[in-house]
């Protein structure tokens, strides 16, 4: 007689990320070896599924083409993004009437707006996949420890994710800001601390579910040590869901940055993001909004993409939806 799978566990009670864990836990292959004769290739599979979504496929294709473009801006860029020349002060673009030199045409001090967006978007993504790594470390460690341990690790992780969710994040990054100034490394800092909550609460969700599991049982029945079980076992069936909210933290993060730097907050002069010439080009909206329009559209549309692409993934990983 053939055996009915056990039930998927509910979704938990805290909020849209338990529910990203709910829909991608299914997804956690419990390790083995390669599949045997008559069954298919999960990696296929799953890559197979993922190509099926258009808009996932679109997105991560726009994401790795704007990616390089910010790895090659210096070979990229036509001209010296903080090179002015007053005469070409706000140019159009060019299918508005403006000059063929300059394809998005020019700033207040007639500095090329194309190359002031692609290096703009080296510091912009770099904060952004930056701070959203160092969120996913630190939040997974903390989910693991607090869910392996419920003495007392776990209620004080528990504990920590309430106190940082009580502070606003805008008035959180004001404060450390203020005290210690606009650099990278301080910005950074700010914009990591804002994210590792949701890993966190995620990742001791879905441990307190595995670690019951046939094959935790198992390991910890032959002697298996709790490191060695944590590592081998766990921490591959949960990175499905590291690997979701990781794709929205990225563009979270990418909004406050540009946030950040729209408020005066963020990314000083020399450097420049998009948040800072969106902010910028505010000021010339009757002469051209051609310039405050650009960069929004290079913001909403990477935003967008790595939101299409987490919501694809999630799809994805889960075998019920996919």
């Amino acid at each position: 007689m053939a055996q009915t799978p056990p039930p998927a566990s509910a979704p938990g009670p805290a909020g849209h990320t338990d529910t990203v864990a709910a829909d991608v836990r299914a997804a956690a292959a419990t390790p083995g070896g390669p599949p045997v004769s008559g069954q298919r290739d999960p990696s296929r599979t799953l890559a197979r599924s993922f190509l099926r979504s258009k808009g996932g496929v679109v997105s991560l294709v726009v994401l790795l083409a704007i990616i390089v473009v910010t790895l090659l801006a210096d070979q990229v860029a036509p001209y010296d993004p903080e090179e002015p020349s007053p005469a070409k002060a706000l140019l159009k673009p060019v299918w508005a009437g403006g000059s063929g030199d300059h394809l998005l045409g020019t700033d207040e001090l007639g500095r090329d707006l194309l190359s002031r967006l692609i290096f703009g978007a080296r510091t912009a993504l770099a904060l952004a996949f930056g701070a959203a790594t160092i969120s996913a470390i630190v939040g997974t460690v903390l989910g693991l420890v607090g869910g392996m341990n419920r003495r007392w690790i776990g209620p004080v992780v528990d504990w920590l994710c309430d106190v940082q969710l009580a502070f606003p994040n805008i008035v959180l990054a004001l404060v450390v800001i203020t005290s210690q100034g606009n650099s990278i490394g301080s910005l950074l800092f700010v914009l990591s601390i804002f994210g590792w909550v949701h890993f966190a609460r995620v990742v001791r969700s879905e441990v307190l579910t595995l670690r019951q599991a046939d094959f935790v049982l198992a390991a910890r029945g032959s002697g298996g040590s709790t490191l060695s079980i944590t590592f081998q076992h766990i921490l591959p069936n949960v990175m499905s869901s590291v690997l979701v909210l990781w794709t929205f933290a990225v563009a979270t993060v990418l909004l406050l940055v540009s946030g950040l730097s729209f408020l005066g907050l963020g990314v000083q002069p020399p450097a420049s993001d998009w948040g800072q010439l969106f902010a910028s080009g505010r000021a010339f909206l009757i002469q051209n909004p051609w310039y405050a329009f650009m960069p929004a559209v290079a913001i909403t549309v990477t935003v967008l993409c790595a939101t299409v692409l987490g919501r694809t993934l999630r799809k994805t990983l889960n075998p019920r939806t996919r």
